[in-house]
């Protein structure tokens, strides 16, 4: 089992990193806070496999190629992501 840490409001992941115990995921927000780059009240912890199918949010988005309009993960890198010309020249 893996953890990530997401904000609660857009679910955009805090960093892309997955810890193995929720301590761990913990830990990196209690740093973040004395850092002042995480705020404890806006982010949350969860299940790897239970956040990409049950908490994340979609985006809709245009097909650069074909037009049509889909959906997809608010965390999709953008090099995957159908709608970027990244994806297209690879």
């Amino acid at each position: 089992m893996s953890y990530v840490i997401y904000n609660i409001e857009s679910t955009v992941l805090v960093t892309r990193d997955t810890y193995k115990t929720v301590a761990a995921a913990k830990a990196f927000i209690t740093r973040g806070e004395r850092k002042g780059t995480v705020v404890r009240a806006d982010v949350a912890i969860a299940e790897t496999g239970d956040f990409y199918a049950n908490i994340e949010k979609s985006v809709e988005r245009v097909n650069m190629m074909s037009g049509k309009t889909y959906r997809e993960g608010v965390n999709t890198p953008s090099y995957c992501s159908p709608s970027s010309e990244a994806y297209w020249s690879m």
